[in-house]
């Protein structure tokens, strides 16, 4: 495990007086390193907000606390007490006065743990072009060839600066050069389980229904998820910790999964795999191991409690049954045909993860409360909730440290502001932000006791410059992309002709 020495931490950007949260201090800085390329401008993270406190406690008064505890405790009038970066009293009342460095009055406010995004791909260079011409292996999978090491120095911080701002506490990133991101997170100050994919097909003339292994891509992609870990592994005082991710069994050859495998096991990392996310999959791994996606990682010793399957749409009866019986957990994304509630209701973890370009948890709530399985019941509005926080904690294996506001537990917290016509008036304030809420009326967000953003505004990161820089390189990225696939860029253009 290592802990952070850098220098330009994010402890620096908050630190001193209550004062200074009204703006009356000078906020501090620091930079990322500049990126290799040249058209891609300098981003710094920095107290936008003008707030250098750092409060060694914080009571939280008033709010509507909903603790998304087992017991699913909800405080109408509640009180949270925080100490050091962690909860210590969560209750009606606090056993006892404090006088607390700073006092938060959460009056017209929600209180609840914070997101956890459980699994998300930085893939924000596909808006505007994906949802208008998507096609996952002549567009998707295409255009991830087209990523750099150097993105992460303009992307990064766009990402973490999304993340934040919608109130993700914690997510389960999934990248291809992933140390750029890391350094984002580093300074930023969320919570990021990390992984480097691992795949080797040659992205080219997969996109035609070829499937061309390379062992040397294979073996390069391992060892980026190695050095991932020795890099990152515990840094940020624990914020960052890492997982192994082969990309999907009919993307990843055998030697590769039992070196992810061992390594895992060595390590006691847990993996994360896309699984039976695609038909195409499915008939590939039936054509090479006669079996199920489901049954060859069974076979190859990594279908237990340590694994997590994303997607899962194409999984047979017998596949769930030995899911049910492995521990494995599923990690739920946005197909409302998949018996989300009867996974739940078998006793199955299953985490909530926005996946690709777009990483607002609450249109991802509000697309799973219309289930179309005729499996499964539809969730009920806290169901949902309570699987976007407490659930995808249990998933990604962090439930004893977020995921619920409990004593003793990392205070990392959100309060929605319910001050607005489109939430106030109502009878049931957990019904309407589900429904109507936004990531505008997430006013303040919490990690380990330290505002990420403070009365709606970031505090760690200049959002206008962060999105500036990645608005540059996503034109870049698309533009080659385009340049080198005209087939797409017509496409594309013949749905926006207004652009042309």
């Amino acid at each position: 495990m290592h802990t952070s020495n850098n220098i330009c931490n994010r402890r620096n950007f908050l630190g001193g007086s209550i004062a200074a949260l009204a703006g009356t201090m000078a906020a501090s800085s620091c930079s990322h390193s500049k990126p290799d390329n040249s058209l891609v401008s300098q981003v710094e993270l920095v107290n936008v907000s003008g707030s250098s406190i750092e409060p060694s406690s914080i009571h939280i008064k008033n709010g509507f606390v909903i603790t998304m505890d087992a017991k699913r405790a909800i405080y109408p009038q509640g009180q949270v007490l925080i100490r050091d970066g962690k909860i210590t009293e969560v209750g009606e009342q606090l056993k006892k006065p404090i006088k607390a460095d700073l006092i938060l009055d959460a009056r017209q406010k929600l209180v609840l743990p914070g997101f956890v995004n459980a699994h998300a791909h930085l893939q924000q260079y596909f808006r505007g072009v994906y949802e208008l011409i998507g096609n996952f292996y002549q567009v998707n999978l295409p255009l991830e060839g087209y990523r750099t090491p150097e993105d992460m120095d303009a992307l990064g911080a766009a990402s973490c600066a999304e993340l934040i701002y919608g109130g993700c506490t914690t997510s389960l990133i999934i990248y291809t050069y992933p140390h750029g991101f890391a350094q984002a997170v580093e300074k930023a100050g969320n919570r990021c389980v990390l992984a480097a994919d691992i795949e080797q097909v040659d992205l080219n003339v997969l996109k035609n229904g070829t499937y061309k292994y390379l062992p040397e891509k294979g073996e390069a992609a391992f060892q980026r998820a190695v050095d991932l870990y020795n890099n990152w592994h515990g840094r940020a005082d624990g914020r960052i910790t890492t997982c192994m991710c082969p990309k999907a069994a009919d993307l990843v050859l055998p030697d590769i999964y039992t070196k992810i495998r061992d390594f895992a096991q060595e390590h006691n990392l847990p993996v994360t795999t896309h699984l039976s996310q695609t038909s195409r999959e499915s008939k590939q791994v039936q054509k090479l191991y006669n079996k199920t996606s489901t049954q060859h990682l069974l076979d190859m010793g990594l279908l237990n409690e340590k694994l997590t399957g994303v997607h899962c749409d194409y999984i047979t009866e017998q596949d769930l049954q030995l899911i049910l019986k492995s521990g494995m957990g599923i990690m739920h994304c946005r197909s409302v045909g998949n018996p989300l509630m009867q996974w739940r209701d078998l006793g199955i973890r299953v985490g909530l993860g926005t996946d690709d370009y777009h990483h607002d948890m609450l249109p991802l709530l509000r697309a799973n409360l219309r289930s179309r399985s005729s499996r499964s019941r539809r969730p009920t509005f806290y169901e949902i909730l309570e699987m976007a926080t407490r659930g995808g904690a249990v998933a990604i294996g962090l439930d004893n440290e977020i995921g619920s506001l409990e004593a003793g537990k990392k205070a990392d917290i959100i309060t929605v502001d319910l001050n607005n016509p489109y939430l106030t008036p109502t009878r049931e304030p957990i019904t309407s932000f589900v429904l109507y809420g936004s990531c505008r009326d997430i006013d303040n967000v919490l990690v380990d006791g330290l505002f990420l953003k403070r009365n709606g505004k970031l505090t760690t990161i200049d959002m206008a410059e962060t999105l500036n820089v990645a608005q540059n390189r996503v034109i870049y990225i698309i533009d080659k992309f385009f340049q080198e696939h005209p087939e797409q860029k017509k496409a594309w253009e013949s749905k926006v002709p207004y652009r042309i």
